[in-house]
C-alpha cells in the first residue's frame, strides 16, 4: 500500500477573524441611548401636562376676575395700572391659587422643559461645538421664567404697586415669551445639524 507523505496534505486555513464587537457590548451601548430617548419622551409629555395645568389655573383666575388676564399671560407686557386693576379684584383664595401657579406648576414647567431640550440637544448634536450655543437658550428661558414668577410675587406681596418692579416683571414676561420660542427653534436647529446617519432622539448612526 502506497504511503502518502504528510506534506502532500492541503494546508489548513485559519478561520476568518470577526471584526464585529461582542453582542453584549453592543447591547450595553444601546441601553444608555434607549434610556435617553425614554427620558426625552417623558420630559415632553410632562412638559405638556404641566403647561396644561398651569394654563387652566391662569384661565380660572381670569374668569374669576371677569376676563382680566393675569400679568403672566400678557405676552406683550403690561404697566403698573394694569397690575393695580388685577390686584383690585384679587381675594385671599385667588392669591393662594396664583401662588400655586408661581411656586409649583410654573416653577416645574420651565425646569422640565429646559432639561428635556438640553438632553435632546446633547443627544442629537453629539458633542458638536454648536451644541454649546443651542444649550444656552433653554437654560436662559428657565431662569427668566422663574425670575418672572418671583418678581410678580414680590409685586403683589407689597402694599403698594412699585412701577419699577412692575417694569422689571413686564420685561421678564416679554423676554420669557421670546426665549420660549427661541428654545423651540434651538431644538429644531439641533435636529437639522445632527450628524448624518444618526437618528433624531437616540443619536446613534443608522446602518
Amino acid at each position: 500500500m502506497a504511503h502518502t507523505p504528510e506534506n502532500s496534505r492541503p494546508p489548513r486555513t485559519a478561520a476568518p477573524h470577526s471584526t464585529a464587537g461582542p453582542p453584549d457590548a453592543d447591547r450595553k451601548g444601546r441601553k444608555p441611548r434607549g434610556r435617553a430617548a425614554i427620558a426625552i419622551v417623558l420630559g415632553v409629555l410632562l412638559s405638556v401636562v404641566l403647561a396644561m395645568i398651569n394654563g387652566l389655573q391662569l384661565a380660572s383666575l381670569e374668569r374669576a376676575l371677569n376676563g382680566l388676564g393675569m400679568p403672566d399671560t400678557q405676552l406683550g407686557g403690561y404697566d403698573a395700572g394694569y397690575v393695580e386693576s388685577v390686584q383690585a379684584g384679587m381675594t385671599d383664595e385667588l392669591y393662594e391659587r396664583y401662588g400655586a401657579s408661581h411656586y409649583l406648576w410654573d416653577m416645574l414647567f420651565p425646569l422640565v422643559f429646559a432639561a428635556t431640550l438640553v438632553l435632546l440637544i446633547l443627544r442629537v448634536t453629539r458633542g458638536r461645538k454648536v451644541a454649546l450655543l443651542l444649550l444656552i437658550v433653554p437654560v436662559l428661558y428657565a431662569a427668566v421664567d422663574i425670575a418672572e414668577n418671583l418678581t410678580l410675587e414680590a409685586v403683589f406681596a407689597s402694599g403698594t404697586i412699585d412701577s419699577g418692579t412692575v417694569a422689571l416683571a413686564s420685561t421678564l414676561t416679554v423676554l420669557k415669551t421670546v426665549l420660549f420660542i427661541a428654545s423651540v427653534v434651538a431644538a429644531l436647529l439641533a435636529l437639522l445639524v445632527r450628524p448624518k446617519g444618526s437618528d433624531a432622539v437616540g443619536g446613534r448612526s443608522a446602518g
